[in-house]
Parts: structure tokens; sequence; C-alpha cells
């Protein structure tokens, strides 16, 4: 059995180039994560400016982020906010499509060499390890 110590580092060392990896093909299109984030959620059609901000909650850092990140993309012509509805405009559109294409083009690349099966297997083990770690039941135990 592999080193059981390194899971650790290997864990952090994929999250920071999938991090620099994928800032870097946003910065392309000069998104910021955050950005993205926003634009992906709305790529499928107007939402609440509710759910938008609670869909992605998780991300949100700091007090007024939320705020800043809309306000930005509404400043920029990418989103608009119609008395709370948010959508897309057309430029937002052609700027997800395009950030769309590179990070599909990044996420094919990080799992180029690995089988389907292989990469349901190691999510299964990472979901166990999660569950493990945070005192869950898994199932079959």
């Amino acid at each position: 059995m592999a080193e059981k110590r390194m899971i650790g580092y290997l864990l952090k060392e994929l999250d920071r180039l999938i991090n620099e990896r994928f800032e870097e093909d946003l910065a392309a299109g000069e998104l910021s994560r955050r950005h993205w984030q926003m634009v992906h959620f709305l790529a499928g059609g107007t939402r609440a400016a509710a759910e938008v901000r609670d869909g992605l909650a998780p991300f949100w850092e700091h007090h007024g982020e939320w705020e800043a990140e809309l306000a930005e993309l509404v400043d920029r012509g990418l989103i608009v906010d119609n008395a709370g509805t948010l959508g897309l405009t057309e430029a937002g559109h052609t700027v997800h499509d395009q950030a769309f294409v590179r990070i599909g083009k990044r996420r094919r690349a990080m799992v180029e060499g690995i089988t389907d099966e292989r990469y349901a297997e190691t999510i299964r083990t990472l979901e166990r390890m999660v569950a493990n770690m945070s005192g869950a039941q898994v199932a079959g135990r």
C-alpha cells in the first residue's frame, strides 16, 4: 500500500494546481473564480439574485463579497440585474462560453490517462475518506 501520509500533500497539491490553472484559464477572459461561478450559475437562464447568492454561499469568504462581485459584473455589462432577477447579457454569454471551452480543455487534460472506472473509484475513495474524517456513517460498514 502507498504511504498513507502522502494523501494530505497530494490533495493540497492537486487543489493548488487546479486553482492555479483554472485561474490562468479564467484570467484569459478577465474573470476571477467568483466571477466564473456567478456567470456559470446564470448560463442556464435568469435566476433570483437571492438564489444565486445562496447557491454560491459556500464560496463567499468575506462580508460584502457577493455585492462587490455582482456589482463588478454588472458594471462590466456581463450581468443584468432587473429588480433582483439576474441574467447574463449577450456579452456575458460570450465570456461564459469562451471560458467554458478553456475550462473544459483543462478538465480533460487533468484526467488524461485515467479510465472512467478509475476516476469513479477515486471519487468513491475520496467520498469515503471525507465521511470517515467527518465522523459520518458510511454505507457498507
